[in-house]
């Protein structure tokens, strides 16, 4: 069951943990970043005993020297509440990539989206339908509204060199109005999505546990939507084939006296990669009071590198983030 207690439903862009994974995702300046043409597909399952947040995320990839630069396409779908509240979006993406200097490059990057939302009243269950003794016994004077479509637009910019790269990408440009009514208000416009992210990868030993180099890649991310305020920071462990990753996830940032807090999750991630594929799996402990029923998240993603159309170049380079 699913309660709606207002006709303005509100929503938060869905979050995913292996972020750079769903890289035209984080930022479209992404497109094209290791030469090869990519096609991964992602899955994420929010709280699974609620069948709140499910997502699915698709992405295409792939580098031209004629655009110097990348292309992109993404089709994501996003279920709430068991298929209440559905989102379906598909995205081009194009990445210009500017070489600074011999150490630096610079990546800029477009968006363009179209969007459709729709919302299953047969699912539903409003505020007006309860009686505070008997519970659900009225039908309810909600007007049902229609499906929502509109187009919206993001940018983004990856400054980086050999080992160390810094990022930042802005969503919901012009703010499009997600509402399912007719009689729509401002209160409906989606807020500009801000995020910034940044790491460095460091070789720790020349052999490792599997005869091969042992990088740690330390990673900070920083998300702004409206009055919601996200923190990630962890570090990647890679050895050979083999990564794995633990991540702090914070989302709020005092309690209500005001003190810091510790909230909302620990992410452990595992994956493996070979020339062609990467595979990773992740899951998100909660630490927060919030979710009791149904704490943790899974997710997965499962990513293919084609046959290489280009090699990297002193003329251009690859984005050395990591691959989960």
């Amino acid at each position: 069951m699913f309660a709606l207690t207002s006709s303005v439903i509100k929503s938060q862009d869905p979050q995913f943990s292996q972020f750079y994974a769903n890289s035209l995702y984080l930022n479209p300046a992404f497109a094209g970043r290791d030469m090869s043409p990519r096609f991964h597909s992602g899955y994420r399952n929010q709280w699974p005993g609620l069948d709140a947040y499910v997502t699915y995320n698709i992405e295409y990839d792939q580098f031209s020297r004629d655009l110097h630069g990348g292309v992109g396409f993404q089709f994501l779908y996003d279920k709430t509440g068991g298929g209440i509240l559905n989102t379906g979006v598909f995205a081009g993406c194009y990445a210009y990539q500017l070489k600074i200097n011999r150490k630096w490059s610079l990546n800029f990057g477009l968006k363009g989206a179209f969007v459709q939302k729709s919302l299953n009243f047969n699912l539903a269950t409003f505020g007006d339908q309860f009686d505070n003794s008997r519970g659900q016994i009225y039908q309810t004077n909600q007007q049902q509204g229609n499906n929502s479509s509109y187009f919206d637009f993001g940018s983004g910019l990856i400054l980086y060199s050999d080992n160390l790269f810094g990022g930042v990408s802005f969503n919901h440009l012009t703010r499009p109005n997600e509402s399912l009514y007719f009689s729509s208000n401002n209160d409906a416009r989606i807020p500009i999505r801000s995020t910034v992210h940044g790491g460095y990868k460091l070789r720790v030993l020349k052999n490792g546990l599997f005869h091969k180099e042992l990088f740690i890649a330390p990673n900070v991310l920083l998300d702004f939507q409206s009055n919601f305020k996200q923190l990630n920071f962890g570090s990647y462990f890679l050895d050979g084939i083999y990564g794995i990753g633990i991540w702090y996830r914070h989302t709020s940032f005092t309690n209500p006296n005001g003190d810091f807090s510790l909230q909302d999750g620990l992410i452990l991630m595992g994956g493996i990669e070979t020339s062609t594929m990467r595979l990773c799996y992740s899951y998100d402990i909660s630490l927060s009071s919030v979710v009791v029923a149904a704490p943790g998240a899974h997710e997965i993603s499962i990513t293919f590198d084609l046959p290489e159309i280009h090699k990297p170049s002193k003329k251009f380079r690859v984005i050395q983030c990591p691959m989960f």
